[in-house]
């Protein structure tokens, strides 16, 4: 059973009510009675007949419709204009020659973009841009080195210089204003050119592999160690070493103003006093670190007297003093080896990496052991004659003494093979004041 609301039910009761009274009227209705004859209307004259022209008038022209006008193409507000510069490096990958993919590329911004299309050209703002991003692309080659993937993977990439018909490159972004549409303009260099160290370099030599790298902190160092850890560390950027004994020193060169070192503070005896090349030591714990973590064998190395903190973790230092002490390890590789060197004074961090021929075994350096601490001695006052008299300046501070271990493991197929370990000890240290006579 079906509900209807009540003003359906109105107006169909209402229909309802109507329809038969409609009905029986149209039923019922009389026949219609003959009228009586009328007197026949007045009969109005005959017009004459209308007889055509024999020249009539042409009927006035129809005019077509107009036709509309095409759609004018709106700029596109939310595009950008991407220059793409694409050309191939050459590089070397896991010991074998290939190429890898090499791009630059310029944008301009949308809200900029709709301004250049309004111009039709390019303007002497892009052209700029344009002279400056070309120049980026027409650089001097670059010599090949190590360079490290997102993935971690170290690979040989020579930088080789492009050149590039600027002329047309021009002509094409204006191209691309004046159409409206292009998004992208691509340009490919026309000859290119090798650095004067190639891949050969290294490929010649076997060195394909990265080794092994050993980084340290200088966090707190004073503006003259800083210069020194520089100094040093020059010594080890895109540096080849070939022979049977690697000597630091010998790598290094003297210790002197005319290389370029400057005082700082050196551990001599049983004080830390002013010399030439203070904080050389920062350079030497780390080259140790990568040649340690390479597996080289060691054959000369001495821990620092007292334990610096700027060689956290501990046990692995070597301090070196010319002529006398020395860093020294015997390349086992069958190779020559490859040091790149970098410093960050922002993070005040310095990473020394050694490169050479790949080897069949991993070498995995163990978290350092400490075996035994001594506590600090008492504080230590000695007199310093550039001092004001009564002048007082803390120039050591204390370190507890301590012997440290730690385990190197070489790993072939998941399995050790061999093992050594690195001991190392250290003096219990005071806190030292220098104080003026």
């Amino acid at each position: 059973m079906s509900f209807l609301p009540a003003s359906s039910r109105l107006l169909l009761t209402a229909a309802l009510l109507i329809s038969p009274l409609v009905a029986s009227a149209q039923e019922i209705a009389p026949t219609p009675l003959p009228s009586p004859t009328a007197a026949p209307a007045p009969t109005a004259p005959e017009q004459p007949p209308v007889v055509p022209s024999p020249n009539p008038a042409p009927p006035a022209p129809v005019s077509p419709p107009a036709s509309p006008k095409p759609a004018q193409p709106q700029p596109n507000t939310t595009d950008s204009l991407t220059l793409r510069f694409e050309a191939s490096l050459p590089a070397v990958i896991a010991g074998k020659k290939t190429a890898i993919p090499y791009r630059e590329t310029l944008v301009i911004a949308p809200g900029r973009l709709v301004q250049l299309r309004a111009q039709g050209k390019v303007t002497v703002s892009l052209d700029a841009d344009l002279t400056a991003f070309f120049k980026k692309l027409t650089a001097p080659p670059t010599s090949a080195r190590f360079e490290e993937q997102p993935d971690g993977q170290w690979i040989i990439v020579q930088h080789n210089s492009f050149d590039l018909d600027q002329a047309a490159a021009r002509s094409a972004v204006a191209a691309a204003l004046k159409d409206g549409q292009t998004t992208l303009v691509k340009l490919t260099p026309s000859s290119s050119a090798a650095p004067k160290r190639t891949l050969d370099y290294f490929v010649s030599r076997g060195i394909t592999a990265f080794l092994a790298g050993g980084q340290t902190g200088y966090d707190g160092s004073s503006a003259d160690r800083v210069t020194n850890i520089h100094v040093g560390t020059q010594a080890f950027q895109d540096k080849l070493f070939e022979g049977k004994v690697f000597s630091f020193n010998q790598m290094l060169g003297p210790i002197s103003a005319k290389a370029g070192f400057v005082p700082g503070l050196v551990i001599a005896g049983e004080r830390t006093a002013s010399g030439i090349g203070g904080g050389i030591c920062q350079v030497s714990t780390t080259v140790f670190r990568a040649l340690y973590g390479a597996g080289l064998p060691i054959v000369e190395r001495r821990n620092h007297s007292y334990q610096v903190y700027y060689y956290d973790p501990q046990g692995l230092d070597a301090t070196i003093y010319q002529p006398t002490q020395d860093l020294r390890f015997a390349n086992d590789t069958g190779g020559s080896l490859w040091f790149q060197s970098d410093w960050d004074d922002a993070q005040k961090l310095l990473v020394v990496r050694v490169f050479g021929k790949a080897r069949d075994f991993d070498v995995r350096v163990q978290e350092p052991r400490i075996l035994s601490t001594t506590p600090s001695p008492a504080d230590k006052t000695v007199f310093d004659a550039s001092l004001k008299k009564g002048e007082r300046k803390q120039v050591d501070w204390a370190a507890e003494g301590a012997v440290i271990e730690v385990d190197r493991l070489f790993v072939r197929n998941g399995q050790t093979f061999k093992q050594d370990t690195l001991k190392s000890s250290y003096r219990p240290w005071p806190n030292i004041f220098a104080v003026g006579r």
